[in-house]
């Protein structure tokens, strides 16, 4: 058999790998236009479209997100303009932050096993069909994984120096300004920072003394970044908005898992003594400083998963991004471990894991979504309908580029306040004192449902145009409704518009109707609607207000809302 010994650091090897990252390159740009869209993206996107508008987040538009990684995109939205596949061009700009990943990954991997096991992780990992599809969704997460993996890496890198914390500390704080979630990850790296101190006796005085003033120095840059951007809205005054946003609004006695707690809450310490007894087990087969590190990198990475599942509220996909690539350097250290036989052996089930996952992600990246087209092709209706400045309702930004009459995001947070009271639902006053023409049916509030469905017409998938239909009336025969958005409407029957008399008046094209009680007569028999007259203008088709679907006035994918309506 030939001599495997050196098959990782093979030429054979290198061009292999080289191989797969360019695969994993092409197919990061044909997923970016085939990935079905996630609400997040387009919520996301919305904020960065805040920042290009001279906006303050949080006190102009809502956001419960950190900063940093919207004004970072806002330069690149601003260049690309309004579009409806903006989406999936602002899922270009995240390919660079998964490759940076995978980069860190390696270098994270070379520290504390060997060049083959950071390798092996990075592949691992990036073939990994969750963490490969959610890293290519436009979200924050991927900047924030990215700058955890690079904190890792650094801190690693050595033994702790003042300008290795310091610059390891920046990032952590480039982190928290990209997610609050960072708050989780450095504490659980603090607590494993603790247990392998405990586990290892050796010379622990002088490391202790050693850590005192590279954790201050880390200290110390951790708040650059955040200190930055706190001053920012103290000088905008808009810090009270910021930190409710941040902080109050997601901390919501009983959300989510928080309501249920139980056998959970024991996952955390059952699962994190496991993990000390198998870094102890390990720790007289290692180098002693080599096993420090990648003990403290694997109980970091292994107590936030753990503490993810036992205690946070709201567990995503997108959470375990930061430690995914964390998480493969096991398998990774498995796989290329050992020597002659045996190695090649690993060396191959490693090609066959791969093979597999690389299979997966060909067979889903030429299986474009029809959701992301249905997504593109309603943006492109909203953006043809409107022009800039004026309102539409949707549930998260899905508009994009449109200002939104209602504060809130639509979103599990502000759907758990509003039932407790804590939120004050006034969107229908707001679609009515903004007078918007254009709302997107998508997970409405109970209490708002009647009046969304009497003020504004279904034309299509979700998609609501203000107006009202009638229905058949005679020739001469007089229909009483009442309007709650004032604005300019005209009658219009299946070929356009329809004359008759409006509160006693001629009309036959647009009239300005105000709020309340209003009369309407028409010159013929005809089926009857009222819309407004801007959307109908700019192509609105009148058979779309008439069409059959446009009948299903809750199209079947919009999530309802649950729970009682809010106290008022």
């Amino acid at each position: 058999m030939t001599n495997t010994r050196d098959i990782w650091n093979s030429r054979a090897a290198r061009n292999a790998a080289i191989a797969i990252f360019a695969a994993l390159a092409l197919l990061r740009v044909v997923r970016a236009f085939t990935l079905g869209p996630n609400s997040d993206e387009a919520q996301h996107l919305h904020v960065v479209w805040a920042w290009t508008q001279g906006l303050v987040v949080y006190r102009d538009v809502f956001d419960n997100h950190t900063p940093l990684f919207h004004v970072l995109c806002a330069p690149l939205l601003a260049w690309l303009g309004e579009r409806a596949d903006i989406i999936a061009w602002m899922r270009l700009a995240m390919i660079p932050l998964y490759f940076g990943a995978l980069y860190a990954t390696w270098r994270i991997g070379r520290a504390i096993g060997s060049p083959r096991v950071g390798l092996c992780a990075a592949l691992l990992v990036g073939s990994t069909q969750a963490f490969f599809d959610v890293s290519t969704q436009f979200r924050p997460d991927d900047l924030w994984m990215l700058f955890w993996l690079g904190a890792t890496a650094v801190a690693v890198q050595g033994r702790p120096t003042n300008r290795r914390a310091l610059a390891a500390g920046v990032l952590v704080g480039a982190a928290f300004a990209t997610s609050a979630k960072t708050s989780l990850l450095v504490s659980t790296a603090l607590l494993a920072g603790v247990a392998v101190l405990a586990l290892d006796p050796r010379e622990r005085g002088a490391r202790l003394r050693a850590l005192a003033m590279p954790l201050l120095w880390g200290v110390i840059g951790a708040l650059v970044v955040p200190v930055v951007v706190a001053l920012y809205f103290v000088v905008q005054g808009a810090w009270r908005e910021a930190l409710y946003c941040i902080f109050e609004h997601n901390l919501v006695r009983g959300l989510g898992r928080w309501q249920s707690g139980g056998a959970r809450f024991w996952l955390f310490p059952f699962g994190y003594a496991l993990a000390l007894a198998v870094a102890l087990h390990f720790r007289k087969r290692s180098e002693p400083a080599r096993w420090r590190a990648a003990s403290w990198v694997l109980l970091s990475a292994i107590g936030y998963l753990l503490a993810l599942h036992s205690y946070w509220p709201l567990f995503t996909r997108q959470d375990m991004l930061p430690v995914l690539p964390l998480l493969a350097l096991m398998p990774a250290a498995l796989f290329t471990g050992g020597s002659g036989a045996w190695r090649s052996w690993r060396v191959l089930a490693v090609g066959a894991v791969l093979a597999v996952f690389l299979g997966s992600l060909v067979a889903q990246a030429l299986a474009p979504s029809n959701r992301l087209r249905h997504a593109e092709r309603d943006l492109a209706q909203i953006l043809a309908l409107t022009r800039p400045g004026e309102y539409v309702m949707d549930a998260k930004g899905e508009s994009i580029f449109r200002p939104r009459p209602f504060y809130w995001v639509l979103e599990g947070v502000t759907e758990a306040r509003m039932r407790n009271g804590s939120i004050r639902d006034d969107l229908g006053e707001r679609l009515a004192a903004t007078s918007t023409a254009l709302l997107v049916d998508d997970r409405i509030p109970a209490r708002d449902r009647a009046f969304v469905e009497a003020n504004y017409v279904p034309v299509g998938h979700r998609l609501r145009v203000a107006g009202q239909r009638f229905g058949p009336l005679d020739a001469g025969q007089a229909v009483d409704f009442r309007i709650e958005v004032a604005g300019d409407y005209r009658f219009i029957d299946r070929n356009g518009d329809m004359a008759g008399t409006f509160d006693g008046r001629r009309v036959e094209g647009a009239v300005s109707i105000d709020a309340g009680e209003h009369r309407f007569v028409p010159d013929v028999a005809a089926d009857v609607a009222l819309v407004r007259a801007s959307v109908f203008e700019r192509g609105l088709a009148p058979s779309s207000v008439f069409a059959p679907e446009a009948q299903d006035e809750r199209p079947a994918s919009c999530p309802q809302p649950h729970g009682s309506p809010p106290p008022e």
